[in-house]
């Protein structure tokens, strides 16, 4: 096998960081669609929808319509799964769809900002670099430290984003905080094993086994009136499974067949960026200059993420 030029390199790095940064923006809807979804139920007097029965609707028919797509070219091009396979779909869904989304649906569901969740859950970059150094064998070193540091910062200035501190209590915070790390733990299975399976397989895969696993919990906890409000709630429940899940997921799990597990996640950091940019446009909210002040930081964060640095010659 002949090496890669560098060129060549450059052009799947920066294919990569596209569909990275696209799978980003479609995350960024998410929380927005979500609160478009509370709002239209609210309005329809309709129950609102459970964490567990949203996180089960949104990944089940996303793992049903993904395996649909990738699953018969994948057997047409003469491959099979094995037992070894469906435990690493089992252990993908249960650590990223289980355990992280169905903490960040109740995350979502208990700030009062969209927003505001959208910056706490992007801080699963700081839990990737550890996680990454010992699933994908990424080095630590002091840019990729110097880096999220930064990236914090920047983060930090969202939450003044009203003018003042949230006032929010500390139980949301740990939820959102917790959904991160189970989420950074899953982009570092994702990074180690999605180039042989493809990210539509890998996907589809997760999501159905990680929706089925949380099945018995919406059965147990959920409200009953929040089935019948899927049926409610349709429109912006479709495009939140169609578009905020199963595109977004592509996109995101198909960029690290190019880039690393650290990049991917530094990426995310554009999500609170995003996330108060289309509350701006489509929620008419304003920007002050703590989120100015915190675009900065976080975009210069992103560029000490890749910029070369020069190396001690042996």
């Amino acid at each position: 096998m002949t090496a890669s030029s560098p060129t060549e390199k450059s052009s799947r790095t920066l294919l990569g960081l596209l569909l990275s940064i696209l799978g980003v923006a479609i995350f960024s809807t998410i929380e927005l669609n979500c609160k478009w979804l509370s709002h239209s139920l609210q309005a329809a007097s309709a129950p609102l929808i459970n964490g567990f029965i949203l996180c089960f609707q949104r990944f089940f028919w996303t793992g049903l319509i993904l395996l649909a797509l990738f699953l018969p070219p994948f057997w047409k091009a003469g491959k099979c799964l094995t037992s070894k396979d469906l435990w690493i779909f089992l252990l993908n869904g249960a650590v990223g769809v289980t355990l992280s989304i169905s903490l960040y649906q109740f995350g979502v569901s208990r700030f009062e900002n969209a927003s505001s969740s959208a910056v706490l859950f992007s801080s699963n970059a700081l839990f990737t670099i550890f996680f990454a150094r010992f699933i994908n064998g990424e080095e630590w070193t002091l840019r990729k430290w110097l880096a999220v540091l930064v990236s914090m910062g920047g983060i930090a200035c969202f939450l003044f984003e009203k003018g003042a501190p949230s006032r929010d209590s500390l139980w949301p915070v740990l939820l959102m905080w917790s959904s991160a790390l189970a989420f950074a733990c899953s982009v570092c299975i994702t990074r180690r094993v999605v180039s042989h399976y493809g990210p539509g397989l890998l996907m589809g895969f997760s999501s159905l086994f990680g929706s089925i696993l949380v099945l018995p919990l919406a059965l147990l906890f959920g409200n009953p009136g929040g089935w019948h409000s899927c049926l409610t709630g349709w429109f912006p429940l479709s495009l939140l499974i169609l578009g905020g899940t199963a595109l977004g997921y592509c996109l995101y799990y198909g960029s690290m067949r190019y880039i690393s597990a650290y990049m991917a996640s530094m990426t995310f950091l554009l999500k609170p960026v995003l996330a108060c940019l289309l509350a701006v446009f489509l929620a008419g909210e304003r920007m002050n200059r703590w989120t100015l002040g915190g675009t900065i930081l976080i975009v210069t964060s992103l560029l000490v993420s890749q910029l070369p640095w020069p190396r001690k010659t042996p």
